[in-house]
């Protein structure tokens, strides 16, 4: 029974890996360096929900915003995924307001707390349901936040 199931999950895990990437390059296809501002309306890119105070330095992984000092910008995490708590590197930005639900954190706000740049990072690894085969997929998530 172990060495059928091995046949199947491998097959699994290469394919959901395989999905996530390629998922993650279209996302980003045609994204350079350039200055954006969001939309408020638009879908949260790279988890920063829209703010017209968040300015994308990148949208490509990993993801590197600029807003000025005193803002708050709020992230949501990938659905489907247990997540650990968002760290960040430097005083420049702090976490708080971290929402929990019965898997795991699924948001937080960021605090630009100070001029500088500091790298906000979390891992999550997929959700599944007992008794149901589930690959081992971990994610590491991160933002770079530069504070004017």
């Amino acid at each position: 029974m172990k060495g059928t199931f091995d046949l199947v999950r491998r097959p699994l895990i290469v394919a959901t890996l395989t999905l996530s990437s390629l998922a993650t390059s279209v996302s980003t296809v045609g994204a350079t360096s350039s200055t954006t501002t969001t939309n408020p309306s638009a879908p949260p890119v790279c988890g920063v929900v829209a703010n017209s105070s968040v300015h994308f330095v990148s949208k490509q992984s990993p993801c590197e915003i600029r807003v000025r000092r005193g803002t708050n910008v709020r992230i949501k995490l990938r659905s489907g995924f247990r997540w650990g708590y968002p760290v960040s590197t430097s005083r420049a930005v702090v976490v708080k307001d971290i929402s929990r639900n019965s898997v795991g954190v699924f948001a937080a706000t960021l605090h630009a707390a100070a001029t500088g740049r500091a790298t906000i990072r979390t891992t999550g690894t997929v959700y599944c349901k007992s008794g149901v085969a589930c690959p081992d997929l971990a994610l590491l998530w991160s933002l770079e936040v530069i504070v004017t």
